[in-house]
C-alpha cells in the first residue's frame, strides 16, 4: 500500500499492480539533462553550417530558444517543446531556423547531428544525469512491496533505457518505453496500452506519475485511476488545477506501508 501526502496536506492510499513513472522532471532533472543535449545540439548545428562567428551565436541562442531553454535561467521553458514534444518536432524545428537563415537542409541532416550526439553522450551520460529527491528510495521500496515499476517517456527508448543504465536503475523496471515504440506519443494513451499488452496488468491497476500534464492527459485518456504529479519538474501547481489528480511536492511525499 502507497500512502501519498498531497499539496493539501491530505493522505491518499492507493495499491497499484504497477507504477508508471515519466522520466524528464519525474525521476531525473529535466533542467540539467536538456539544456546540456540542447547547447551540445545547437553547438553542432551551427558549427556545421555557418561560418561567421557573430551569426553562430546568434543562431546558436535562437536553436537553444526556440528548443526550449529559457537563456536567462538556464531551465527548460514550461512550455517546451523538448521534454513535451516529440524528437521528430524537435528535429523540424531546428531544421527550420537553420532553413530560415539560409541554408537549405532536410530534415534529415538535423536528425544526423542528433544521432552524433547521441552516440557522443552514450559514451558516458552520467554528466547530464541527476536523480531527483526520493526517487531512488521510492524505486527500492516499490521493489520491496512487489509493486511493479516501468518507464513511458516522449523521449526515444533507447536513450531513455541509456539513461537508466547509467543512473545503475534499469533494473528496477519491467519496461522501459519511448514515444518511438508507439504510433502517438503522450497525451496519447498509446504508452499505457503497449505497458498494459506486455505486462498483461489491467489499466485500472495501474498509476501514472509525471510532471507534466501531458503525462496526466495521458494517464486520464487511458483511463488510470491514479494519477500523480510531481512538481519537480517544468510544471507548477495551477499547471493542473483543470486535471483530476493528486499533486505533490517531490517523490518523498510517497511512503509505501
Amino acid at each position: 500500500m502507497l500512502k501519498i501526502f498531497n499539496s493539501n496536506e491530505e493522505i491518499i492510499k492507493i495499491n497499484p499492480e504497477i507504477v508508471l513513472f515519466d522520466k524528464d522532471g519525474t525521476l531525473i532533472d529535466i533542467h540539467l539533462y536538456w539544456s546540456s543535449m540542447l547547447k551540445l545540439r545547437s553547438t553542432m548545428i551551427v558549427d556545421k553550417w555557418f561560418d561567421s562567428h557573430s551569426k553562430k551565436n546568434t543562431i546558436q541562442k535562437e536553436l537553444i530558444d526556440s528548443m526550449g531553454v529559457d537563456l536567462s535561467s538556464g531551465k527548460i521553458k514550461k512550455t517546451g517543446p523538448v521534454g513535451i514534444k516529440s524528437r521528430k518536432f524537435i528535429v523540424n524545428l531546428a531544421s527550420n531556423i537553420v532553413r530560415s537563415n539560409g541554408v537549405q537542409i532536410e530534415n534529415n541532416d538535423t536528425e544526423e547531428i542528433f544521432l552524433e550526439i547521441d552516440r557522443i553522450t552514450s559514451k558516458d551520460m552520467t554528466p547530464l544525469l541527476r536523480l531527483l529527491p526520493g526517487a531512488l528510495n521510492l524505486l527500492k521500496n516499490l521493489e520491496i512491496l512487489g509493486i511493479s515499476m516501468a518507464v513511458v517517456s516522449n523521449d526515444i527508448t533507447s536513450r531513455t533505457c541509456l539513461a537508466m543504465e547509467s543512473l545503475k536503475i534499469d533494473h528496477f523496471f519491467t519496461e522501459i518505453i519511448g514515444g518511438d515504440a508507439v504510433q502517438n506519443n503522450k497525451p496519447s494513451p498509446d504508452l499505457v496500452s503497449l505497458i498494459s499488452q506486455k505486462t498483461g496488468i489491467n489499466i485500472d491497476k495501474m498509476m501514472m506519475i509525471g510532471d507534466s500534464p501531458i503525462d496526466i492527459e495521458m494517464g486520464l485518456s487511458a483511463k488510470i485511476n491514479s494519477n500523480v504529479a510531481v512538481l519537480t519538474g517544468i510544471s507548477d501547481i495551477n499547471s493542473f488545477k483543470d486535471f483530476n489528480c493528486i499533486v505533490i511536492n517531490d517523490l518523498r511525499f510517497i511512503e509505501v506501508e
